[in-house]
């Protein structure tokens, strides 16, 4: 009986690791009415989940619609924060979603979703949050409709490198706008708009508080301005304009409007940094 010994075990686990480093694991997407659009699985359906990717919601969800179509027992109840009011979740235990073989996190909540499907213009049956990029490097190459988790930052057609700070439990980004002093700025892959901004006025209702998700679907006042982005000027840019805090301490929402201008972009959770890699096209 042939036996294998720990020498000959720490080789195999050597090669594999040799083999596999700087080795990207993907999965496509769908840019759906500009919403990231993701074909997940999970063990409680046979049929496939469709995700938007929301880098700016700090729980990934599911929506209440699908969760009763997959007969699923919801628990407690909590309140969410969304752009647009207070919402009631619910929790639900071990809903995994994986998508090509890439864990995307726990679907931890279960939320109503009211008009999803018509801003995308597609069904949509949840959303991945911010689990999905905690300690990964996360490409998202908006060009070749693909994602790609990585295990190495990607230096090549580096164009801009900006921080990212954890705030209140998302990622936010400096922004700049028509020259502006920097200021944190929510980095929103579930927003298709390019940018919302805040000009507080005295008037203004106070910010909400709480976990925070949801779309903006009724931005009031629009103007056209200049954004920078680290180094990086972007004109003209459609921006829409809010009186007050969407959420505390935070200037606005960077969408994917803005940021699919750059053909490929770098979340990297780990080292807190976002990565532009082509310059904007005017």
């Amino acid at each position: 009986m042939s036996r294998i010994t720990f020498s000959t075990l720490s080789l195999i686990v050597a090669t594999l690791l040799m083999a596999t480093e700087g080795t990207a694991r993907e999965l496509p997407f769908e840019f759906a009415n500009g919403f990231i659009r993701i074909e997940a699985r999970v063990a409680q359906s046979p049929e496939p989940l469709h995700l938007l990717l929301d880098s700016g919601a700090e729980a990934s969800i599911l929506s209440l619609r699908s969760a009763h179509r997959l007969h699923l027992k919801l628990g407690g109840e909590t309140r969410v924060m969304g752009v647009d009011g207070e919402s009631v979740a619910y929790h639900v235990k071990g809903l995994r979603a994986m998508a090509e073989g890439v864990p995307l996190g726990r679907l931890s909540l279960v939320v109503d979703l009211p008009g999803v499907d018509e801003l995308c213009g597609a069904p949509v049956d949840g959303i991945v949050g911010l689990e999905f990029f905690r300690d990964h490097v996360v490409q998202i190459d908006y060009a070749a409709r693909c994602l790609r988790v990585l295990s190495q930052v990607p230096a090549e057609g580096l164009v801009q490198r900006l921080p990212l700070l954890w705030q209140r439990g998302v990622l936010c980004a400096p922004v700049v706008v028509n020259g502006s002093q920097p200021r944190w700025t929510r980095l929103d892959t579930g927003c298709n708009d390019a940018l919302h901004w805040v000009v507080p006025r005295a008037n203004a209702q106070a910010a909400r508080r709480g976990m925070s998700l949801g779309f903006i679907t009724d931005p009031r006042d629009t103007t056209l301005a200049t954004v920078s982005l680290g180094g990086q000027l972007i004109s003209p840019v459609k921006t829409a304009l809010h009186g007050r805090a969407l959420f505390p301490g935070e200037a606005g929402l960077l969408g994917n409007a803005l940021l699919s201008r750059f053909g490929v972009i770098t979340i990297d959770t780990v080292r807190h940094q976002l990565l532009l890699h082509h310059p904007p096209k005017d």
